[in-house]
């Protein structure tokens, strides 16, 4: 018996230059193509070709009375740290240069719950805080507390530089609430 003839493990092989080219696309990307141009109109189209949306008139704004108002008051509002219940509005009703340093009239008022005051300054052009100290004309107002409906008025000596600066309503235990600005 004869055994068929081997081939040599070493021979090359023949090489075939399709093997190395790209593989064939199916079209699958012509597909993707076309549904994104197809959604890309149908968003264009809605936007375009929808009815306009019908007007309403804004409302108008209502009248307040007088009383409304007052109630209000006039001042700067504020709200105590940590309560969203105590409400209170301050506002400096008049201030005096010295050679010494300024005299300011506050007011400080309660309007819900209880609110605690006090105040410091600094000169605008500076870091330096200042303290109330003596020498404010009666009444002289310092630091304390209010109730709902209470309001307390009186004066401040600053001892701080002539110029322009910035009042600051703290709480009684120091804690920043408003700004007014003081000018020079």
């Amino acid at each position: 018996m004869t055994q068929p003839w081997q081939q040599d493990p070493y021979q090359r092989r023949p090489v075939d230059i399709d093997a190395y080219a790209p593989p064939k696309r199916s079209g699958g990307g012509w597909w993707f193509a076309l549904i994104g141009l197809v959604a890309v109109g149908a968003v264009l189209a809605a936007l375009f070709l929808r009815p306009p949306a019908q007007r309403t008139d804004p409302p108008s704004p209502t009248a307040t009375t007088p009383a409304a108002e007052a109630a209000a008051g006039p001042g700067m509002p504020f709200t105590m740290p940590g309560s969203t219940q105590s409400h209170g509005r301050w506002e400096m009703i008049e201030h005096t240069w010295t050679s010494d340093g300024v005299i300011v009239r506050v007011r400080v008022t309660a309007d819900s719950g209880r609110v605690s005051y006090g105040f410091v300054a600094f000169s605008n052009t500076g870091t330096d805080v200042y303290e109330p100290g003596s020498g404010a004309p009666e009444p002289e107002i310092g630091s304390g507390t209010l109730t709902a409906g209470q309001s307390i008025e009186g004066h401040l000596f600053l001892q701080l530089p002539q110029g322009d600066a910035t009042l600051i309503l703290t709480t009684a235990q120091g804690r920043q609430m408003s700004a007014l600005p003081i000018p020079g």
